[in-house]
């Protein structure tokens, strides 16, 4: 049974980046999986002003519904382009949503697939959000700027929560083509039960896998940038990371990990919740 990705594509108001779409095909054909993106046509709500205004509503709304369709056909266009030569095939899932149900839509639909590839900066976080809390599906976020390159070495940054024993379980597909994993824990950011860890890496190396126990400091750095530079470091192509472990409303107000990932990823992630 071959692995099914999903790749959500803004259409307004604001496109998705070709890099997104040139990214998702490298990570599903290296890893033989399908691969489809939902492009949606949005549909703006008539609306009826109050009161008398100089705005010209139709028009407006004629203009985004116009700036929708057709970022959908260039979207399109450039998926059809990058696949062209080299027998890959994605599947196109069109589909008419009103303004403002897009990201929920979206969310509904990422739930029939195994995980959905998103781009990480300010612009999707509301997008990776709603999927990341609605679909109950990982997410794999890609920097704005990343080149897709072979998943070779995997971290995966472990604190001995749920949510990261959950992402590790949804990051298998990518595990078992890995050539090594490195257990990435910050021992001065929160206490670690550190024979569960142990337990852990020995499980990994049961398994086959190479693993590098990396434990670290953060001297001061946020847990998301000391947990990317040590990632970084040893070369590592995927990070593997628990999504919001605190409650929602906390990681507003006093930031975290996964806030701080879904906007500025410097290297791939994959996130559950």
């Amino acid at each position: 049974m071959k692995p099914q990705f999903h790749l959500p594509l803004s259409t307004y108001p604001d496109a998705s980046s070709f890099a997104i779409i040139d990214n998702a095909i490298g990570l599903a054909r290296q890893n033989d999986a399908h691969l489809v993106a939902s492009v949606p046509q949005v549909r703006i709500p008539q609306v009826h002003p109050p009161f008398p205004t100089v705005i010209d509503v139709e028009t407006w709304r004629g203009q985004a519904e116009r700036y929708s369709r057709d970022s959908g056909t260039s979207l399109r266009e450039h998926v059809a382009n990058a696949i062209s030569e080299t027998g890959f095939e994605v599947r196109i899932h069109g589909f008419e949503v009103r303004e403002p149900f897009v990201y929920e839509r979206f969310s509904e639909i990422a739930k029939c697939y195994d995980l959905s590839i998103v781009e990480a900066s300010e612009l999707s976080r509301q997008l990776s959000e709603t999927l990341l809390f609605g679909s109950g599906r990982p997410l794999v976020l890609f920097p704005a700027t990343s080149v897709y390159s072979r998943v070779d070495t995997i971290a995966v940054a472990w604190d001995g929560s749920a949510t990261a024993a959950r992402a590790l379980s949804c990051a298998r597909v990518f595990i078992e083509r890995a050539i090594k994993v490195q257990v990435i824990s910050i021992t001065d950011d929160k206490e670690i039960d550190e024979a569960n860890r142990a337990l852990l890496i020995s499980s990994l190396k049961h398994s086959g896998l190479d693993v590098d126990d990396v434990s670290i400091q953060a001297f001061g750095e946020t847990a998301t940038a000391a947990i990317q530079s040590a990632a970084q470091e040893r070369k590592a192509d995927l990070l593997v990371a628990g999504g919001f472990g605190h409650s929602r409303l906390r990681e507003f107000i006093l930031g975290g990990v996964t806030r701080e990932l879904l906007a500025k990823a410097e290297l791939p992630v994959l996130l559950a919740h």
